[in-house]
């Protein structure tokens, strides 16, 4: 069993090291290595209490047991960042860490000041009875993860929310992996809470073997964390479109555009007004029309990874005006307003003689969807067929 634990343990300070390499680290990555670390060193001082190391050496003892009130807190804050459009650790998130560094700093001046003798004499009475202070924190200890892993569900929910209003694709952003890691810490959890009645209440299972199986399930949740974590892109970072295209597209069309030009200059010296008082209909009319003009002859939503603030900056319009005309003027989200032109592109491709020796597949990746299985989805959504029964439509 003890190789179990020694596995866990390389494998979390590999995972750290690996994210740590990383060029470009966000903030997300430092935290997530951060929390990988500490999880490593966690499962290290639990090997310690298992192999009875820590009774051989007394310095060593209680050093990990009130860790497990900061798994939570860690993974709220990297749940906040990964969803957070600046991506940035902010100074408040340090406030979580407070119930640990409490209770930590009491035990410096109460116990890790002792010497060793002192410290075996008095660990086994804590066992025994725990002072006020260390009881809160073997409570804290069962209770803060579950209270942090639901409260990270319901950033992440709002999260899948916000996608549909400024995204047109879902791909590696809508975070699904880092809700089933939360579902199967959470899991976890429940284990720790039936655990502890189990054993401390009812005593009708062997406090070691329900340790084992809590500890061999972080280890796994400590792979998928670091693997996933690895390959997850920040959500929010500015990722450049097709700019030599528009570039092009808008020059041959600058002179054609003029007019709608001096409008939106004239539009963006109200938009201290605007911003207070509210985009007036007859401006909304305005920017609707070149915003379908737009879409039509420059074709942006050709761009897989089109997003709301990218679109606003290509015609001249704040985002929170440019969705405020998609959801009042079309009573539609940003996501669903790409994707029909996308879907409308698949439709016109799929009818022109020219491109029949595309595949299903390279069509709808050359109309701007990432997936098949999205393209699918959307296609069905929009059309109330498949792809394949659109296509078969058209040939009979």
């Amino acid at each position: 069993m003890e190789v179990i634990y020694l596995i866990g343990i390389a494998e979390a300070v590999f995972l750290t090291l690996l994210i740590f390499s990383k060029k470009n680290k966000s903030d997300s990555d430092i935290v997530l290595a951060a929390w990988l670390l500490f999880i490593g060193i966690e499962l290290l001082f639990y090997y310690f209490f298992y192999t009875q190391y820590d009774l051989a050496h007394p310095h060593l003892l209680g050093i990990g047991v009130y860790f497990p009130i900061l798994q939570g807190p860690f993974m709220f804050v990297y749940v906040s960042i990964m969803i957070s459009e600046r991506g940035r650790f902010k100074r408040s998130y340090i406030l979580h860490a407070i119930p640990f560094l409490v209770i930590s700093i009491y035990a410096i001046f109460d116990f890790y000041i002792l010497s060793a003798g002192e410290k075996l004499i008095y660990y086994n009475e804590i066992v025994k009875s725990p002072p006020l202070l260390y009881a809160i924190g073997n409570n804290l200890n069962i209770i803060l993860g579950p209270i942090y892993i639901i409260w990270s569900l319901l950033v992440l929910r709002k999260h899948a929310k916000n996608i549909t209003s400024n995204f047109s694709y879902t791909e590696r952003i809508n975070l699904n992996w880092l809700k089933y890691v939360l579902f199967s810490l959470g899991l976890i959890w429940v284990t720790v809470i039936v655990v502890v009645t189990l054993d401390n209440i009812l005593h009708i299972i062997p406090e070691d073997f329900a340790s084992q199986y809590i500890f061999i399930s972080i280890s796994i949740a400590v792979f998928l964390l670091g693997y996933f974590g690895f390959k997850q892109q920040s959500i929010y970072t500015d990722i450049p479109i097709e700019s030599a295209r528009v570039a092009i597209k808008q020059h041959a069309r600058k002179e054609q555009q003029q007019e709608q030009e001096i409008k939106v200059d004239s539009f963006r010296q109200h938009a201290k007004r605007y911003g207070k008082s509210g985009l007036k209909d007859e401006d909304a009319d305005l920017f609707l029309n070149k915003l379908l003009f737009y879409m039509e002859d420059e074709k942006p939503y050709l761009d897989n990874r089109l997003s709301l603030k990218q679109l606003a900056e290509l015609i001249d319009l704040t985002t929170n005006h440019l969705s405020q005309i998609i959801n009042e003027k079309l009573n539609k989200n940003f996501f669903d307003f790409i994707n029909e032109y996308r879907i409308k592109e698949v439709k016109q491709n799929l009818s022109n003689p020219k491109l029949q020796h595309y595949t299903l597949l390279a069509i709808a990746f050359q109309s701007g969807f990432n997936s098949k299985s999205s393209f699918n989805d959307i296609f069905k959504k929009n059309t109330g067929l498949t792809p394949s029964e659109y296509q078969k439509n058209l040939k009979s």
